[in-house]
């Protein structure tokens, strides 16, 4: 049976059975209500997306799962619009500057949730607004209003304490909306089913110069949450919204602990840009966070400590995506550093300085306010890969290109890393292709296929496999030792010379997208 098959299938048993069991009193009340047969209709249809169980949280949060390396399903077969929904503007500030920004950027991927038989898209925006859209008509079913322009993706995640109205439950962050203010509650819970708000969180000042909340939180099970503020600190936090209270005139979460995500010596080392951008991410007992302070830290989940911490000195804003390895990718800005940006292969089991596999060094570039390395961050094929294929990485870079290279093969060759004053192994890089400078995290998908934005467009490439020998040129290793030759095609791209900054998602073979000038793009 069919992934579809199947949930119509759970979705008309569920119906039938619940029908069966709806009490005399409550089909009473849905009549003393409702004036006429399509208000009594909507009233037990209500009833009974309420009593659903089934609840699916198909893409949950940015990058898809806990180690960020999930995407959505489905082959896209082509970069054609289908549909567009608009976004709008809003009005943020730059300093004291006050400026106008339109639609979506980054990290700006959707979240996906199927609910009562019908499967939403959450998405955040530049016109402050939180949004649930219903996939199949492409309408809006809720708005809520943040403070100020919302750049980060949401997280999804179930409160089984909650009441039925409250039990799905988005985590958000926004822009600080202005300084000046004492209370910032920049990152908040909201209803998925009422778009109603269940608590703020105020993102506390500290060193940091920014009260901002871009990164993705982590439900860890168990009651508890993570979250990392732009003032950099990791919040541990109840999962049960019961549980808020009223604390500075807002209602706020049960904080459980916190994690200052940078040293004292950091402080004047970057003159208060200890910015925490990224998502974290999970690897068994603990949590993997790439923080602005320079630092990848690894903090316990148990003790709600730092237990590992690897140095970089840069600004560091992709998230530390982990492998079925167990290995860490990251994604290093070229910024408070010599020499280039990149990506590092880590291996978190070893001790911090032992732990660096291989370094990628992108060019250096001037573009925007940066200065090369990579912004958005690296993209696996584990998920997309039974291991019948080589493992695959991709990564976009400010440098303008577009990166494809090997998991776990390297050059022979190495590389000059002076910022740590190492020389490490360089990756096998298979294709690397000139698509303009890009913020954006690029996406592999079912089928071979992998999508990449940036400020010129989207592109759809075909990855397709063909049996090598070893000892050929670029010939890679599956997990069977069998060698293969990967030869990249292009095979769609939509809107040239549009600024794409957020990161794609794919459900179903069709692509959703947010661009710069206002509106969110569905493509296939």
């Amino acid at each position: 049976m069919s992934l579809s098959s199947r949930r119509t299938f759970n979705q008309q048993l569920g119906q039938f059975l619940l029908s069966a069991a709806v009490p005399a009193a409550v089909l009473k009340l849905c009549q003393a209500e409702s004036s006429n047969q399509a208000s009594l209709e909507t009233n037990l249809n209500n009833f009974l997306a309420k009593a659903d169980p089934e609840i699916e949280l198909l893409v949950p949060t940015f990058l898809g799962n806990d180690q960020r390396r999930f995407y959505g399903r489905g082959v896209p077969k082509s970069l054609k619009l289908i549909d567009k929904f608009q976004l709008g503007s809003g009005r943020t500030f730059l300093g004291k500057r006050s400026v106008v920004w339109s639609g979506a950027g980054w990290t700006g991927q959707p979240t996906i949730t199927r609910d009562g038989g019908k499967t939403y898209l959450i998405i955040g925006a530049y016109d402050h607004n939180l949004r649930k859209i219903d996939i199949a008509t492409n309408q809006e079913v809720w708005r809520y209003k943040f403070d100020d322009i919302i750049k980060g993706s949401s997280t999804i995640y179930i409160d089984e304490k909650a009441s039925a109205e409250n039990r799905i439950v988005i985590l958000q962050g926004s822009r600080s909306g202005g300084g000046g203010k004492k209370v910032v509650p920049s990152f908040r819970a909201i209803s998925f089913r009422t778009g109603k708000e269940l608590w703020k969180l105020d993102i506390r000042r500290t060193p940091s110069y920014s009260r901002d909340n871009d990164s993705s939180a982590l439900y860890l099970g168990g009651g508890v949450l993570f979250n990392a503020g732009e003032n950099a600190i990791g919040y541990f936090l109840d999962s049960s919204t019961s549980k808020a209270k009223l604390k500075q005139g807002i209602k706020q979460p049960n904080i459980l602990s916190e994690v200052q995500l940078y040293a004292a010596g950091d402080i004047s080392k970057h003159g208060g840009n200890l910015v925490a951008e990224s998502s974290p991410s999970r690897l068994k007992d603990r949590i993997f966070i790439a923080a602005g302070s320079g630092h990848i830290y690894g903090i316990s989940i148990e003790t709600k400590k730092i237990v590992w911490d690897f140095y970089t000195g840069s600004d560091l804003d992709g998230s530390a995506v982990i492998s079925k390895s167990g290995k860490l990718f990251c994604a290093i800005e070229k910024q408070y550093i010599q020499g280039n940006g990149g990506v590092l292969k880590l291996n978190p089991n070893k001790e911090p300085n032992a732990s660096v596999e291989w370094f990628l060094p992108t060019g250096n570039r001037r573009f925007s306010s940066w200065e090369g390395g990579i912004i958005g961050s690296v993209a696996l094929n584990d998920e997309y890969n039974s291991g019948e294929f080589p493992a695959l990485f991709a990564t976009n870079a400010i440098d303008g290109n577009l990166y494809i290279g090997s998991q776990d093969m390297t050059t022979g060759k190495k590389t000059a890393v002076p910022w740590r004053e190492q020389s490490y192994d360089t990756p096998v890089i298979v294709f690397k292709k000139e698509i303009g400078s890009s913020i954006s995290t690029p996406i592999f998908t079912d089928g071979n296929k992998l999508i990449s934005a940036g400020y010129n467009g989207v592109y759809l490439f075909n990855l397709n496999w063909e049996r090598a020998k070893s000892g050929d040129k670029n010939a890679l290793r599956n997990a069977k030792g069998e060698f293969y030759h990967l030869k990249v095609t292009e095979s769609g791209r939509f809107k040239p010379g549009l600024s794409f900054e957020a990161t794609p998602v794919v459900w179903d073979g069709i692509v959703r997208i947010c661009a710069r000038d206002g509106w969110m793009y569905t493509l296939g």
